[in-house]
């Protein structure tokens, strides 16, 4: 990645995955500046968003909004 100050090579510092999302943390070794960059994480492909739906009502979990 370049640096948006001085356009030059920046490096990784950090990167924090997790089931949902990627960051990556940035440096430019030129001026110090940091940058992050944050990405979603697709779904793996052994997962079926219809298995929900066809599930028992007693495994569903049900969320309240207070």
């Amino acid at each position: 990645m370049k640096c948006p100050n001085c356009s030059s090579q920046m490096f990784v510092t950090n990167e924090i995955v997790n089931s949902r999302s990627q960051v990556t943390f940035y440096r430019c070794s030129v001026c110090v500046s940091e940058h992050v960059s944050s990405e979603a994480i697709v779904e793996t492909a052994g997962y079926d968003g219809n298995d929900y739906f066809n599930s028992p009502l007693e495994e569903k979990k049900r969320y309240l909004m207070v």
